[in-house]
């Protein structure tokens, strides 16, 4: 019997699924028709067109992804720009080789005619199956966020959020300034929505199954090699860390200090090891991010100078993080606004407060990155999201969903007639 309902569940989620990719294709395909660059100096890469009002931009960083993809030795190369992204590359390889071979075989069958790959650029040409595995793993990942979305939003409801209202949240989440400049080139930008996300999931795992709680070395050692994916990831440390600090009643404080200690070494170990694999092949790890962007290594500078000067250019940075806040600011605003509200949510066990830690711990992870874009600001709202869908349950009537549908309409249809963002 168990088997069976096991069995009766494909279904739903196949259905799940379809709908979500619908959801993916429509929200995004419409950005083709968004407004086109006037000049190549609003973006970095390519503008590729695909009729006469139709196209996309081509990222420039995508390029050294897929030729790494491509050829994965490169990453052994001496300041490799993609070296401290190993794993990404590697997936990027994993799907683009057999996306490769399927469009041999149609351009060998007839069924992709060679006008088609030749009216691309030159370097893009041979890079076609890399192209198009990255966006399958852009998709991929969009895919497990929104699924991801669902389930925290029911959880986090107690089973009482509605089926419109969540719709509405994930059509904010599809149809943004990421999605719409990232979502058909190949960049890592879909990562934005799935890290926090998971980030929540775990910890609320932690918090409530000493099973999870038991784990936490094999979580450790997962969220390290995932680092090498995402650097995002490393904020899966902490979250970690809470995990252990959860069964401090039960151990001496040094059997704390000591298993926080091993927590940490097993989260670097995959770093570790990568460094130390480059430095057999005689290579010096190189971090393009920390190096031509001056992320988070700029905090050095308060062993490296009075304390003054430093407070200076820490409020300088601050400053700089602070002018990406307007990208996001509609979602603050609507969380705000609406903590306010005087009525509390009845039966639901929703709790801000671990959304909110980690929202904070996002907010100074992103402020001491020394590097400051909209793009890298957005990741803080996917749990905003989440936020709002549990103060929700306060508002009455049942025209709240079909008004937040048709402002969430209004905001798709400004994101495809609006003018840019192109990267």
């Amino acid at each position: 019997m168990a088997t069976k309902a096991a069995g009766g569940n494909w279904p739903s989620w196949l259905r799940r699924i379809a709908a979500y990719t619908l959801l993916i294709l429509v929200a995004t395909g419409s950005f083709w028709f968004s407004p086109a660059p006037l000049t190549e100096d609003e973006y970095c890469g390519t503008y590729l067109h695909l009729g006469p009002h139709a196209g996309f931009t081509a990222n420039c960083d995508g390029f050294v992804y897929m030729d790494n993809a491509r050829q994965p030795a490169r990453l052994l190369e001496p300041r490799a720009v993609r070296q401290s992204r190993p794993l990404f590359i590697l997936l990027g390889t994993a799907v683009g080789y057999p996306v490769t071979w399927a469009v041999q075989g149609l351009q060998s069958s007839g069924l992709l005619p060679a006008q088609v790959v030749q009216k691309l650029p030159a370097k893009y040409q041979p890079l076609l199956g890399f192209y198009i595995g990255y966006v399958l793993l852009n998709y991929a990942v969009l895919l497990a966020a929104l699924l991801l979305f669902r389930h925290l939003y029911y959880r986090l409801t107690a089973g009482q959020g509605s089926r419109l209202v969540l719709a509405v949240l994930l059509i904010f989440l599809v149809s943004n300034q990421i999605t719409k400049a990232f979502f058909w080139t190949v960049h890592q930008q879909m990562f934005t929505f799935l890290v926090p996300l998971l980030l929540l999931y775990v910890a609320l795992q932690l918090r409530e199954s000493g099973r999870w709680r038991a784990q936490l070395p094999g979580l450790a050692a997962l969220g390290g090699l995932l680092a090498l994916v995402y650097g995002s990831f490393v904020l899966g440390l902490p979250v970690l860390l809470y995990g252990a600090w959860l069964q401090r009643e039960k151990q001496t404080t040094v059997g704390l200090l000591l298993r926080l200690m091993l927590l940490v070494g097993l989260f670097l170990l995959p770093t570790l090891g990568w460094i130390a694999l480059l430095k057999l092949r005689g290579v010096t790890y190189y971090n393009h991010e920390a190096e031509a962007y001056g992320q988070l290594v700029w905090l050095h500078a308060v062993w490296q100078q009075p304390l003054p000067d430093f407070l200076q250019l820490a409020g300088r940075n601050l400053l700089r993080f602070l002018a990406t806040l307007p990208a996001i600011g509609p979602f603050v605003a609507v969380a705000a606004g609406l903590l306010l509200w005087p009525r509390r949510p009845e039966r639901t066990r929703f709790s801000s407060r671990c959304i909110g830690a980690l929202l904070l711990l996002q907010t100074g992870f992103l402020v001491a990155l020394g590097y400051y874009k909209d793009r890298l600001t957005f990741m803080l709202v996917p749990l905003l999201l989440l936020l709002v869908a549990g103060v929700l349950l306060r508002l009455p009537g049942r025209w709240v969903g079909i008004g937040l549908l048709a402002a969430a309409l209004g905001w798709h249809a400004w994101q495809v007639l609006r003018y840019g963002p192109f990267s």
